[in-house]
C-alpha cells in the first residue's frame, strides 16, 4: 500500500465518518408531507352543529390556508376547526373514512402554523384514527378517534416539531366510550382525516389560524445504528490496515497495536456517552410527563426570576388519596391508566406558563410560575374539586390532596419543598380530599 492510495483511504474514511457524524445530528428522514393545495380535501367545522353561532371561511394564499373564525359565544364551548381530509373520496362523493394513511411509523410531526387575533394563544391539532373497533360513523357521526396536542404556535414562528408521544387521546372522547383498555391509547395506523381547531377556551371574537406546513417525519437510521456504524467502519478498517501491515511492516506491530487500543477507548466512550444519555431521560416512562429530572430546570427557573426579579413563584404538590385500595382492588394496569388519566386531567387544566411532573408513585408537583399563593391555592382548590367530581376510568371516582407553598425571599430550595411537603401532609392528615397551604 503506498502512502498516496492509503491517503486517500483514509480522507475517504474520515468523510465517511463526518457523514455519519452529520447524519447523527441531524437526522436521515422519511417524511410524508400533506398537500394543502388540494381544495377538494380540505374543509371546515363550527359549533353551528351544536346551535352555536360561530362563522368561518377558508381562503388560499401562496402563505398556505388561512381559516378567519368569528367566535360567539352562543354555545358553551364555542369552537371553529380546519379539516384536512388524507383519505380520498369514494365514487358517491363523499369521503372513504375508512381508507387513511398509516402514520403509525411517524415519531414526529412538524407544524408550521400562526394565529392572529386576540384567542390566538393556543390551537388543538387532531389526528383521528378509523379502527372498525370502535368506530361506526352511521350510529356514531365523531367515532374516529382523537390524538390531540395542544400548543401555542406563535411561540415557534419558524415551525414546531412535536414528537408523536406526546400526543394524547381526549378524555371526553374515551369517557363516553366503552372502549377496551388495550385501545385507549394513541393510534394513527388508519389516519383519515387531519384537524386544526381554536383553543379549549377562547373569547368572543374573530381568530384567523394560517396553516403552512405540516410534515410527518421518521428517522430511517437510528442513532444507535449509525453510532455502530461509525465504529464498525473504523473498527475492520483499523483491522484491514493492520493485516496489511503485518504483512509488509512487521517492525510497525507495535504501532498497530496502539491503534487497537485507542479504537478501543473510542467503543468505550461511545457506550458510555449512550449510558448517559439514557440516564438524562426527563420523561416519565408511565405518563409521559416530565419527571423530577425534567422538572428541576424550570425549578431553578422560577426560584432565580423570585429571587433576583421579586416574581413571585408557588408550588404545589397533589397525592392520589387511597391510591393503593385501587391497585390492590383492580389491578396494578388499572392504577398505572389511572396515574395517566390524572395526569392527564390535570394538564389539561393549568396555564401554558404551570409545569407538571410526577414525582413518584401517585405523588406529582405543579410549579405555578410568577403566582402568589393565593392564586395557587385558588387553582389547587379547583383541581381539586374537578377530580373529586371526574371518572375517570371504569367507573372508579378518587379524590386527592394537595399542598401549597410559596418561595419566600432567600429561601432554598429544600425549605421551600419541605413546607409544601408538610402542607400536603397536613391535607392527608385532616381527612384528605382538600388543599392546605404552608405557613
Amino acid at each position: 500500500m503506498n502512502f498516496s492510495l492509503r491517503t486517500i483511504s483514509l480522507l475517504l474514511l474520515i468523510s465517511a465518518t463526518l457523514l455519519a457524524l452529520l447524519a447523527y445530528e441531524k437526522g436521515i428522514y422519511k417524511t410524508y408531507s400533506v398537500d394543502l393545495s388540494r381544495q377538494q380535501q380540505i374543509g371546515l367545522n363550527t359549533d353551528l352543529s351544536q346551535g352555536g353561532q360561530t362563522t368561518a371561511d377558508i381562503s388560499y394564499s401562496d402563505q398556505g390556508i388561512k381559516l378567519k373564525c368569528n367566535i360567539s359565544l352562543e354555545y358553551q364551548w364555542p369552537y371553529c376547526e380546519l379539516k384536512i381530509h388524507l383519505a380520498e373520496r369514494a365514487d358517491q362523493g363523499s369521503f372513504d373514512y375508512a381508507q387513511g394513511v398509516d402514520l403509525s411509523a411517524y415519531t414526529e410531526v412538524f407544524l408550521n402554523i400562526a394565529t392572529e387575533g386576540d384567542n390566538s394563544e393556543q390551537i388543538r391539532f387532531y389526528i383521528r384514527n378509523y379502527n372498525p373497533e370502535y368506530t361506526n360513523l352511521n350510529s356514531d357521526g365523531n367515532s374516529l378517534k382523537i390524538n390531540e396536542v395542544q400548543y401555542s404556535p406563535n411561540q415557534y414562528p419558524t415551525g414546531k416539531f412535536i414528537p408523536i408521544k406526546d400526543f394524547n387521546v381526549v378524555s371526553w372522547w374515551l369517557q363516553a366510550r366503552d372502549i377496551p383498555l388495550e385501545l385507549r391509547g394513541v393510534e394513527i395506523s388508519n389516519s383519515p382525516l387531519l384537524t386544526i381547531a381554536s383553543g379549549g377556551v377562547v373569547d368572543e371574537g374573530p381568530i384567523t389560524i394560517i396553516v403552512k406546513e405540516i410534515t410527518f417525519r421518521y428517522n430511517l437510521v437510528s442513532k444507535e445504528n449509525i453510532l455502530f456504524t461509525v465504529i464498525a467502519m473504523w473498527f475492520f478498517s483499523a483491522v484491514i490496515a493492520l493485516l496489511l501491515q503485518l504483512k509488509s511492516f512487521r517492525q510497525r506491530l507495535s504501532y498497530s497495536k496502539g491503534q487497537q487500543l485507542k479504537l478501543n477507548d473510542v467503543l468505550v466512550a461511545l457506550k458510555l456517552e449512550k449510558a448517559q444519555l439514557e440516564q438524562l431521560a426527563k420523561r416519565d416512562a408511565l405518563t409521559g410527563l416530565r419527571n423530577r429530572v425534567g422538572l428541576s430546570e424550570y425549578l431553578l427557573r422560577g426560584e432565580e426570576k423570585a429571587q433576583d426579579h421579586n416574581l413571585p413563584f408557588s408550588l404545589i404538590f397533589l397525592d392520589i388519596d387511597f391510591f393503593k385500595n385501587v391497585n390492590d382492588k383492580h389491578g396494578h394496569a388499572v392504577g398505572d391508566q389511572l396515574l395517566i388519566q390524572f395526569g392527564r386531567i390535570i394538564n389539561e387544566n393549568i396555564r401554558q406558563q404551570d409545569k407538571l411532573a410526577r414525582r413518584g408513585g401517585e405523588e406529582f408537583i405543579l410549579l405555578c410560575m410568577e403566582t402568589q399563593q393565593d392564586k395557587a391555592i385558588t387553582l389547587a382548590q379547583k383541581l381539586c374539586d374537578l377530580i373529586a367530581t371526574t371518572v375517570l376510568i371504569d367507573e372508579i371516582m378518587i379524590a386527592a390532596s394537595f399542598g401549597v407553598a410559596q418561595l419566600h425571599k432567600g429561601e432554598s430550595t429544600t425549605s421551600f419543598l419541605e413546607r409544601a411537603d408538610n402542607a400536603l401532609y397536613k391535607a392527608k392528615t385532616n381527612g384528605r380530599n382538600q388543599v392546605q397551604a404552608a405557613a
